[in-house]
């Protein structure tokens, strides 16, 4: 799966008055930009994650779900080690200075953010939860993608649930996501800004260092981000939860 937008957003509205979007007010153009892009990759067709599972499932039918996640797992890895990677190497190339290497690192920040979205989402699917509801969608991505601080406040919200990800999807109303998409995004913007900010600066040091720091720096974050999806889904389900796709000879 490439997680690097493979898939076309909805159009990004403005909140009506009667909206649950967060009200969290990103400070400056880098959080307005971050907002942005925030609320861009939410809006990922739904259909278009299942569509992709399912065609992982035609390609290996005889695959478990967690071989799945397994898969979704490394090419998560491989796809946001690559564009660290390939941010950080632009200040080896020759008469490419620091400024444009820390603007690529803006770029390639985002670019990541759209994967874990992307990642979440699919991971989701395979546990057999079709996210349609956009509020939703923020508090499960932004709780994973926070770690520890967000599975505290979404195990507190949920009533202690472990894993959590089922009963924000099947029990929590709406009304109730209000405050906790406020709470998360404003978290959010905070620690997404400072680790990104310190990445982008690692990134733009030359001699090849950067494309190692900005790797080594991403699959960290990755790697964490894998791990509060595991606390989030629990384990995979020891079989699909919907029949077998149609092979690709049928």
């Amino acid at each position: 799966m490439d997680f690097r937008l493979p898939y076309r957003s909805e159009p990004v509205v403005g909140p009506g008055p009667d909206s649950s979007l967060p009200e969290a007010k990103p400070k400056g153009l880098s959080g307005r930009v971050l907002h942005a892009a925030v609320e861009r990759a939410l809006r990922i067709q739904q259909p278009a994650v299942a569509a992709h599972i399912t065609r992982v499932r035609r390609n290996k039918p005889d695959a478990t779900p967690a071989e799945v996640i397994a898969g979704l797992d490394k090419q998560y890895l491989i796809t946001v080690g690559g564009l660290g990677a390939a941010s950080g190497g632009t200040a080896f190339v020759p008469g490419v200075g620091t400024g444009v290497a820390l603007a690529t690192g803006a770029a390639e920040a985002i670019a990541a953010l759209d994967a874990s979205v992307l990642y979440t989402l699919a991971v989701a699917e395979v546990h057999g939860l079709r996210i349609e509801d956009v509020d939703r969608r923020r508090a499960l991505v932004l709780a994973i993608v926070l770690g520890e601080g967000g599975a505290k406040l979404m195990q507190k919200v949920t009533g202690g649930a472990r894993p959590w990800a089922n009963e924000l999807v099947d029990a929590l109303p709406v009304p109730k996501l209000g405050p906790i998409n406020q709470t998360l995004m404003r978290w959010f913007f905070k620690r997404y800004l400072a680790r990104q900010g310190a990445l982008a600066f690692g990134r733009a040091l030359p001699l090849g260092v950067g494309a190692v720091i900005g790797a080594v720096g991403n699959l960290a974050v990755a790697r964490s981000v894998i791990r509060s999806s595991e606390r989030a889904f629990g384990p995979p389900p020891s079989s699909w939860p919907d029949p077998d796709p149609v092979s690709p000879e049928q």
